[in-house]
């Protein structure tokens, strides 16, 4: 057992491993997903390949006097964590047990959620992605929400005991 690495219990097979250190589980079933470090570098060429782009699509044909308007849309690409593990032909679940064993892997993964939020967050606020799919992904993905204070006065004398014992009647 090597001194510097960090015991940890694998997600998926239950058994023990050296955190950092690649490691095999014993699968019951299912084609076991090997983790590669370089799974940590498509990250980025998964992220490059996944931009929204520009594209001109048609607004009004009128083929009697022979003209197009065109119009210019969002072809939307925002990264996510499903995408990717398509990308990479594996599960989700098995992206987010290689998170829990690889640092490294937690970071590269962080990169496609930082990506997303800023995304969501710029876009919403100017227009370009719709602002309730993007509050709702915020939402979901991101643990954002909107919050609503209110101050509440009360004039008068209140009896806080009294409320008390109403309480405890119940």
């Amino acid at each position: 057992m090597p001194n510097d690495s960090t015991i940890a219990q694998c997600p998926v097979c239950k058994g023990d491993i050296n955190v950092g250190e690649e490691h095999k589980c014993k699968h019951a079933g299912g084609r076991p997903s090997e983790y590669k470090p370089e799974y940590c570098e498509s990250v980025d060429k998964y992220l490059e390949e996944n931009q929204d782009e520009e594209v001109e699509v048609v607004k009004q044909r009128n083929d009697e006097k022979g003209y197009e308007m065109y119009d210019n849309k969002l072809k939307v690409r925002l990264p996510t964590i499903e995408g990717f593990a398509k990308y990479l032909d594996v599960s989700k679940k098995t992206l987010y047990n290689w998170r829990e064993l690889y640092p490294e892997f937690l970071h590269a993964l962080e990169k496609i959620e930082n990506e997303q939020k800023e995304r969501l967050i710029n876009m919403g606020l100017s227009g370009e992605y719709n602002s309730t799919i993007a509050k709702l992904v915020l939402s979901v993905n991101h643990g954002m929400s909107e919050k609503t204070e209110q101050d509440l006065k009360i004039s008068g004398i209140l009896d806080v005991g009294a409320l008390f014992d109403k309480s405890k009647e119940k």
